[in-house]
């Protein structure tokens, strides 16, 4: 069913895929969405559906044990898949999906990609996606505003975010995608485009959810320690990863506020 471009070599000096996703991250977004997804899916008729970029698998694992009747295929660059524990109706596959996804035409009832359209340079993803999407069938999307610093952002924050969007920019990363998305998607063939923005909050002062969240943003921090340390105009990596330990602190004293634009459209 698949084409061939599931195990190209990839040089990893090149690669744009520096963007880890956590299981915390799904956590947290469960509880902002009140639930696994957001799109009018229709439990009866979905046979198959696509997760981009499925980091460790858990939003595929727990659809699919919702959904028993519906086959999820996962396709990422890095996969984080446990051994033999996962559902029988899921299938984890190693790809570029960045090059082309390689599925049929019009085979998926629900493509679901998170924290990827302003992180990477998709070039002509959201095209691949309107293919592979069967007429009717949805996109759903997750993605943080970039464009701009969260509110009650500290000083620290500040500065990584903008460390970040200039490496982002180095890359052609559109970091204002999300701010024409639904026009964008419109232009890709769909239609029925809705999009909301979720406040999350970062830090212990907001509960399970913004320890959470502040655990997978350290996470996120730390690994792309090689990539942002110069940035900052500082010497190491170890310096880097001191100057992460004190955002706890600080996210006490500012209660930071990150904004989360989720949303669906149907393939016309």
């Amino acid at each position: 069913m698949t084409e061939n471009l599931l195990h190209d070599e990839i040089n990893e000096d090149d690669s744009p895929y520096y963007i880890p996703v956590t299981e915390s991250d799904h956590y947290v977004f469960k509880s902002v969405l009140k639930s696994n997804h957001i799109s009018p899916i229709d439990k009866s008729t979905m046979k198959t559906c696509l997760d981009i970029a499925y980091g460790g698998g858990a939003w595929m694992m727990e659809m699919a044990t919702d959904f028993p009747n519906c086959h999820f295929y996962g396709i990422d660059i890095e996969p984080r898949t446990p051994e033999a524990v996962y559902p029988h109706n899921c299938t984890f596959e190693k790809g570029d999906f960045l090059k082309k996804l390689p599925y049929p035409d019009n085979m998926f009832d629900l493509v679901h990609i998170r924290l990827t359209l302003v992180w990477l340079p998709i070039g002509n993803l959201l095209e691949e996606i309107a293919r592979v999407t069967k007429p009717g069938g949805y996109i759903e999307f997750l993605d943080q505003d970039v464009s701009a610093c969260p509110v009650n952002a500290g000083p620290l924050m500040t500065s990584l975010v903008n460390a970040w969007k200039d490496i982002q920019i180095s890359k052609n990363i559109n970091v204002d995608l999300l701010v024409n998305l639904d026009k964008t998607l419109i232009e890709k063939g769909f239609g029925d485009v809705q999009i909301n923005k979720y406040p999350v909050p970062m830090g212990k002062w907001a509960g399970m959810v913004g320890e959470f969240f502040l655990s997978a943003f350290k996470l996120f921090t730390i690994s792309t320690a090689s990539l942002t340390y110069g940035h900052l105009s500082l010497q190491t990596e170890e310096e880097y990863t001191e100057l992460v330990q004190k955002l706890g602190a600080e996210c006490e004293e500012y209660q930071p506020i990150i904004s989360i634009h989720a949303g669906f459209a149907r393939k016309l």
